[in-house]
């Protein structure tokens, strides 16, 4: 009688190569990791701009308003281009009667600094401090799909009046020392959210 001794195949010799070529992976990609990121250069900000994360709570919950009020406004406008085929921009009254902040005149508004509102030219929209505290001086344009708000943060910003044509100019408020919010400066600190 012949006696021959059997290994057991349970699979140690493949578990060994299989452990070696992902370990083998994650070396080379550890490896080449660094030479595969996409560098990004952030662009400082103009001296007119400000990133929306350096603002205070009193601006940031102005410019929160006006984000969702800029949607509202936008909505008006084209309701007004397709149903009634006018390029009407909704005014003061229209935006205090559909109870849209920031506004109308209620506590929040007392809060925020009692912003004397004007439609100043079709989608530029002006509110002016009243009160020593709260936030700042603002002006929305609503033109573009995106929002422009633009807030007075020094002393010497004077209010926003058009020029003759009723064009509206940013540079204009550059000049008159307005400061231009940036919503999306730096990708890794959260804006405000939509």
């Amino acid at each position: 009688m012949i006696r021959q001794a059997v290994s057991s195949d349970n699979g140690s010799k493949e578990g060994k190569w299989v452990g070696g070529i992902i370990v083998s992976i994650l070396l080379l990609a550890t490896v080449l990791l660094p030479y595969h990121q996409n560098k990004t250069k952030i662009q400082p900000l103009d001296a007119h701009q400000i990133a929306v994360t350096e603002l205070s709570s009193e601006e940031l919950a102005m410019v929160a308003e006006l984000r969702l009020a800029h949607e509202e406004i936008r909505n008006l406008h084209q309701d007004s281009r397709e149903f009634e085929h006018q390029n009407h921009w909704p005014n003061m009254a229209e935006l205090s009667e559909l109870w849209l902040a920031p506004f109308i005149e209620d506590k929040s508004w007392e809060r925020k600094g009692r912003h004397q509102w004007q439609h100043i030219n079709d989608a530029i929209y002006q509110g002016l401090r009243r009160d020593n505290q709260g936030a700042s001086s603002v002006i929305l344009n609503s033109s573009r799909p995106e929002p422009d708000i633009w807030l007075a943060l020094s002393k010497q910003t004077t209010p926003l009046f058009t020029n003759n044509d009723g064009a509206f100019e940013p540079q204009q408020l550059i000049d008159q020392g307005w400061t231009q919010i940036v919503f999306n400066h730096d990708s890794n600190k959260q804006a405000l959210a939509h």
